[in-house]
């Protein structure tokens, strides 16, 4: 009798606490497979990161999604956009709680059917943000019934996130650092979990145990706002939307290595800088090597970097970009037929905006070398620095078509919007050094030509 009743029991858990908490995030969504994609940083950026990192203070207090499968826009809207706005403005938790954002503006645009008892897509709530930003809680309460007018989406658009990409994927091994990176650099990140059942009983750290570790195809949404190295072995803190009586305060640890198993894709929330452009708000460098780590020098003309001896075809070479604020960051090579040819981003999913204020990215990565054409001549590089995202390939068509030397024809394609060249400083010192004020201005190309025999 008395296993009868611990079998019924059992039972009635699992059955009540999946309606007192709510999910609603498809870990088949087919929209993943188009998201957009993070540039792969060098290994050392991701390495000398501080112990711990938080942007708690800047959360809103958890709020409850009920029964609901609400959790995309909880984890995107309520946690992820709050804590970007709040951080920008460094608000008090009171004023953070007085202005969070609206999960119900977001789901009720993306949502299925028109109630609030299925999922909805991670990847729609996010490009909702970015396209169309999020009005407050105060003014667009948790309401299933409510529908967005017009007038709403005027008062949300001046809340719309730059960008979003993804950082880790489901085949992205100790996805925790990629995480740490990105709240090291105060980015929330929003989380597509696969949650066993013992999530639910979370306390101030969830520990799962060998059972729990299997393909649950429970999917849950949740906000990563925190790491500590040394807390509970290494650990992801995470705001999730069941309330302040589930974890501790609404909030919980997770182990490294059960975050890298339990998360299976990790976005970044990206706000626009607030650079003054009267300061250095476009700068960076550029980093070529010959395969046996020898510098290839370079010298400025006035118009471009060329290389200060010439180099056989087929040159073996490294090539390192890097930027020290923020910005779109595009790069493409062409030689004296003018033909060009895309070097990045790297696909088309890749975006192209670098929002750390140190990025270092190896062109086409830090185990491949690029190799110089077989054509005698000239090889030219164009690397585009810019506070706007850019249609490449018309960029580069224009370039095709232009008239003049490769100079010339940059300086026709990109015209107005060109930072002046007085605003500009251009040097060599262990490698090609550029700053910019860009003082109204979006863009600063910095070219690079190799003579080779």
């Amino acid at each position: 009798m008395k296993n009868i009743f611990l079998l019924f029991l059992i039972i009635l858990l699992r059955t009540v606490y999946p309606q007192e908490f709510g999910m609603g995030l498809n870990l088949d969504d087919p929209k993943f497979e188009a998201s957009p994609l993070s540039a792969p940083l060098m290994r050392g950026d991701y390495e000398n990161l501080p112990d711990s990192a938080s942007l708690k203070e800047f959360s809103p207090h958890p709020g409850h999604q009920g029964s609901y499968g609400t959790c995309t826009a909880w984890a995107s809207a309520y946690a992820a956009r709050t804590i970007l706005e709040a951080f920008k403005n460094r608000w008090s938790r009171d004023e953070t709680d007085k202005n969070a954002f609206s999960p119900s503006f977001v789901y009720n645009q993306i949502r299925a059917i028109k109630d609030c008892s299925t999922g909805a897509s991670l990847i729609d709530a996010l490009n909702l943000l970015r396209d169309a930003g999020d009005m407050k809680l105060s003014e667009f309460g948790y309401d299933c019934s409510r529908d967005v007018t017009d007038q709403d989406k005027l008062k949300a658009n001046p809340y719309k996130i730059l960008e979003y990409r993804e950082i880790a994927g489901r085949s992205t091994e100790n996805k925790h650092r990629f995480v740490k990176k990105s709240l090291a650099e105060n980015k929330p990140v929003v989380l597509a979990f696969d949650c066993p059942l013992s999530f639910i009983s979370a306390k101030e750290a969830w520990m799962p145990d060998t059972a729990d570790y299997k393909e649950w195809r429970r999917g849950h949404a949740i906000t990563a706002v925190g790491y500590n190295d040394n807390k509970f072995g290494g650990a992801i803190e995470i705001i999730n939307s069941w309330g302040n009586k589930w974890g501790k305060d609404g909030f919980t640890w997770i182990r490294y290595k059960d975050f890298d198993f339990f998360c299976k894709l990790a976005f970044e929330l990206i706000d626009k800088s607030q650079n003054d452009s009267s300061k250095v708000d476009l700068s960076g460098s550029l980093i070529f090597k010959e395969s046996t780590g020898r510098e290839m020098k370079a010298r400025y003309n006035g118009e471009f970097f060329i290389m200060e001896k010439p180099y056989p075809s087929n040159t073996v070479f490294e090539l390192r970009i890097s930027n020290n604020e923020p910005a779109y960051v595009y790069a493409f090579s062409s030689d004296l037929t003018f033909k060009t040819y895309k070097i990045f981003p790297f696909t088309e999913r890749m975006l192209a905006y670098l929002p750390y204020r140190q990025n270092n990215v190896a062109i086409p990565d830090e185990e491949s070398y690029n190799v110089l054409d077989t054509i005698p001549g000239i090889s030219y590089f164009c690397f585009i620095y810019s506070k706007e995202a850019l249609n490449l390939d018309s960029l580069m068509k224009i370039v095709e078509k232009g008239k003049g030397t490769f100079y010339d024809r940059i300086v026709s394609a990109f015209k107005d919007r060109m930072v002046s060249k007085k605003d500009v400083e251009l040097k060599y010192k262990d490698g090609i050094i550029f700053s910019a004020r860009s003082r109204g201005k979006t863009l600063i190309p910095v070219l690079v030509a190799i003579k080779h025999l």
